[in-house]
């Protein structure tokens, strides 16, 4: 067992995460919830027995855990056992306080943020941004609060000491037989010394585990709070509604315009299991009017690869490119393309280009079949495109499939479960987390 949801709860009860009182209260509400678990044990254990390596001399033996118990629930123990031999932690229960709860605070900690937004990595590798607000302070604003000078309550992970974090996992640890899950958000400049002291205050705490949370250019962060922004200057009452903008690169086009077209040809080099292919791929562009009428910009229309590159049939080539031509002209390629790197074949992976990360590093992108290849290929011809200078200047730009100078990754390869990253079979445990040994990609712990 365990709760979710107390820094929300501190605060509607009006007593701050980082003051004694909502320590005291936080200690009141994790002894309840231990004195009910460990009451509803003895009378699971009276029904089904004792867990089988039960000993009532050693479990209620000084310095133990249930030593520390209510002397009314350390004699029922010892007259009638008790089910289980552990019964508390507190979980992080991000997703759950998140999808079920209104996105009241998670687990043991304070609101990250009464507002700010949140990143998602989506299955086709892009990002996508919500923003969102916390629970309690929804409803306070729901309630006619003022959310521009909130009551002392409202203290969010970001505003308090990392000791006020510590400090209230060393006042509910005690009620707690196995551990807790607690982030300790430091700035990105945190003086080392002070880093250092946190896992000592823990240590001395008698704390099992402790997790710290530092931001950084490299790897950004999850969370982001939203800066303040100025006020949009209100608009005369007499101004006329605005038209709808019609965007350029969604607008239907019926049909390929006759004569001929700007176009590119590109060389997709990739690597499946028989080894090096390479294909030819043209992309024809008609410039269409930009939504505030100034000059033109590029629009890809048409997709055509020449068939017969290869030894085998290529007729799905054809269809694929006839297909993304219609979603091209229909508004709707940037999802065409999205769907189609998800495509899968039972031949195993595809390497096919290079991602760069922010430091530099360069590191091999794998992809589910040669379909999924094709697909992020021809989105890195038009994100090229829509670069360069000069686009009516210049028909081709290299793709960046050559590796530049960087640090090497990808040493010591082993086969695992597909990386949300690069999208090699190599992700592995290593330390409690998910670890890529092609591209050094961490994911959850636990």
């Amino acid at each position: 067992m365990g709760f979710t949801g107390l820094g929300d709860a501190l605060v509607m009860l009006g007593l701050p995460y980082n003051a004694a009182d909502g320590r005291a209260m936080a200690r009141r509400i994790a002894e309840c919830m231990r004195d009910a678990a460990y009451t509803a044990s003895v009378e699971l254990a009276q029904e089904k027995g004792a867990f089988p390596l039960f000993d009532a001399n050693t479990y209620l033996a000084e310095g133990t855990f249930a030593s520390r118990l209510p002397k009314t629930i350390q004699a029922h123990i010892r007259q009638h056992g008790i089910r289980n031999s552990h019964l508390l932690s507190i979980a992080p229960t991000g997703t759950v306080s998140l999808a079920f709860a209104d996105n009241a605070s998670n687990g043991i900690e304070p609101a990250f943020s009464w507002t700010y937004t949140r990143k998602k990595r989506e299955a086709d590798g892009t990002r996508s941004e919500y923003t969102v607000e916390d629970h309690a302070y929804r409803l306070y604003k729901a309630l006619g609060g003022d959310t521009a000078q909130l009551p002392p309550a409202f203290v969010g992970a970001l505003e308090m000491d990392a000791q006020d974090h510590i400090a209230m996992m060393e006042a509910v640890q005690p009620c707690i037989d196995t551990s807790i899950s607690k982030t300790v958000n430091v700035a990105a400049d945190y003086p080392y010394e002070d880093f250092k002291n946190l896992y000592l205050q823990a240590w001395r705490a008698r704390l099992k585990g402790l997790a710290t949370y530092r931001p950084n250019s490299i790897l950004g962060a999850v969370l982001e709070v939203q800066p303040s922004a100025p006020a949009a200057p209100a608009a005369p009452a007499s101004a006329p509604a605005p038209l709808p903008v019609v965007d350029p690169m969604r607008a239907v086009i019926e049909s390929r315009p006759l004569g001929a077209l700007d176009a590119m040809a590109e060389k997709i080099e990739y690597w499946t299991h028989e080894g090096h292919k390479s294909l030819y791929l043209i992309v024809s562009f008609l410039p269409v009017p930009r939504a505030d009428g100034k000059g033109t910009v590029e629009r890809a229309i048409e997709f055509f690869m020449p068939v017969g590159q290869s030894g085998e049939s290529q007729q799905w080539i054809t269809a694929s490119m006839r297909l993304l031509s219609l979603a091209a002209r229909g508004g709707f390629l940037e999802r065409a393309l999205s769907d189609m790197r998800k495509v899968a074949w039972d031949r195993g992976p595809v390497r096919h280009g290079y991602k760069v990360r922010e430091d530099g590093t360069q590191v091999p992108l794998w992809h589910d079949s040669e379909a999924a290849a094709i697909a992020w290929a021809v989105q890195n011809i038009l994100a090229l495109r829509a670069q360069r200078p000069g686009a009516s200047d210049q028909l081709s730009l290299p793709l960046p499939d050559a590796p530049a100078p960087g640090p090497a990754v990808g040493s010591g390869v082993m086969a695992g479960k597909k990386c949300p990253d690069c999208g090699a079979h190599a992700v592995i445990k290593k330390d409690g987390c998910e670890y890529c040994t092609q591209c050094g990609f961490v994911g959850a712990c636990g």
